[in-house]
């Protein structure tokens, strides 16, 4: 597995697929493999795309300094510049999940000559009081997603828990979330590639991403009934939204 230390940390990353670049960026806790391999997302888009999935730091294989001033929003989005840099990609479009959602908007606002088009899912313009530092939730009866069979959650949980370091962790959640926002809302005027916000009704983020679509010109937002932010991730309907905007992504009515 390649690695590159260009934005001062060494980042682990996958390569995956051919054709034009999308990056995938994952959410607080959980990795490149956790989040895009076994939620099957890698295997749905690396038959049109070459993948680049970085562990952010703290995260996965990754390094994991334990100094709280070693993570910042930013610091992630460099994380994922150095992928696509050590790639030879000027450009892409990118995909975030949840605290990936949170990278994806640092990128269209700090780097937007990087970035092609986004996708944001489970993520929204502000906090939602119901938020804590991990996501524990029972999969709704009206849900959509495939359910795991036991014998997938066990190479699930034991993926995860085998990369899992609480102390960074803490500086991870201490650095990034603590007294802070996902972005600021002032700012999302200034976003005009096309963007698409997908949420479950049943994630506390569901407002919020809602809202974060109508402040952003032109950007779609799609909610997912009944869907949970776990669940979410695995949903169909996410993911033929997903092929349809990166086949054509152009932007739709805002806050639609």
């Amino acid at each position: 597995m390649p690695y590159t230390r260009r934005s001062g940390v060494r980042i682990h990353y996958r390569v995956i697929g051919r054709g034009s670049p999308l990056v995938l960026v994952h959410g607080y806790s959980s990795s490149g493999l956790t989040n895009w391999v076994s939620s099957g997302w890698v295997e749905l888009l690396s038959a049109q795309y070459t993948l680049l999935v970085p562990d952010l730091r703290g995260h996965g294989r990754s390094q994991k300094p334990y100094a709280t001033t070693a993570y910042s929003v930013s610091a992630m989005a460099e994380d994922v510049l150095a992928v696509m840099d050590r790639e030879g990609f000027g450009t892409a479009p990118v995909f975030g999940y949840s605290m990936g959602g949170m990278v994806a908007l640092e990128l269209l606002l700090a780097h937007q000559e990087r970035i092609e088009a986004a996708i944001i899912g489970g993520m929204g313009s502000y906090f939602p009081r119901a938020r804590g530092r991990f996501s524990i939730e029972r999969q709704a009866d009206a849900s959509t997603a495939p359910r795991r069979r036991p014998a997938e959650l066990v190479r699930f949980f034991g993926s995860y828990l085998s990369q899992f370091d609480p102390i960074a962790l803490d500086r991870v959640f201490r650095g990034v979330f603590q007294g802070n926002q996902p972005v600021e809302p002032a700012r999302l005027h200034e976003i005009h590639v096309p963007v698409l916000v997908v949420a479950g009704t049943r994630d506390p983020f569901f407002a919020p991403a809602r809202e974060l679509a109508a402040s952003i010109p032109g950007a779609r937002f799609v909610p997912l009934a009944e869907e949970g932010h776990l669940s979410a991730i695995r949903n169909p309907i996410f993911r033929a939204e997903v092929e349809a905007f990166l086949d054509r992504p152009e932007p739709g009515s805002p806050g639609q």
